[in-house]
């Protein structure tokens, strides 16, 4: 439990904290944004749409920040699709990574609602892909950040044509 989480007015001028050694090296959260290596993932949607990925350096565990000459991190910027009030659907597909749920961020807008957890449905199956704890307010069109070990492409969490 986070100031953030216990009082989410805080999130007007607190970052909410996140775990600096699943994200790629050099990740900064800011009110409602996530800069990796001076690159924001406000401006990748900007000019990507979604979904998309990042892929960075990662930081060698339990090192102090140390990154890595080997491994990369990749972070999935996706949109909400649709919402009811248990689960949210992106516009992005997870069935062959491992995202880290427990450190998915909501980008673009800062909420006062208190976190809740609501299952993630994949784009292209319905089913659970996982349980992630954001703003109990998530919005269609709201966009979500998770970061994934390794290194893949765009086209591996795009979802196919037929859905």
């Amino acid at each position: 439990m986070t100031l953030t989480s216990i009082l989410p007015t805080l999130r007007d001028s607190l970052p909410s904290p996140f775990d600096r050694e699943v994200w790629p090296a050099r990740t900064t959260p800011t009110l409602d944004d996530v800069v990796v290596a001076g690159v924001s993932l406000l401006r990748i949607v900007d000019l990507c749409a979604t979904p998309c990925v990042y892929t960075g350096a990662a930081v060698i565990p339990m090192s102090g920040g140390v990154v890595s000459s080997t491994d990369s991190t990749t972070v999935v910027v996706a949109r909400i699709a649709e919402t009811d009030a248990g689960s949210i659907r992106l516009d992005a597909t997870f069935r062959l990574h491992a995202p880290l749920w427990r450190e998915a961020r909501l980008l673009g807008r800062v909420s006062h609602a208190y976190e809740q957890p609501f299952s993630v449905l994949d784009a292209n199956s319905g089913a659970v892909s996982g349980v992630v704890r954001i703003p109990g307010d998530p919005r269609v069109g709201d966009l979500v950040a998770v970061p994934c070990p390794g290194c893949f492409s765009v086209g591996d969490v795009r979802p196919s044509r037929g859905r």
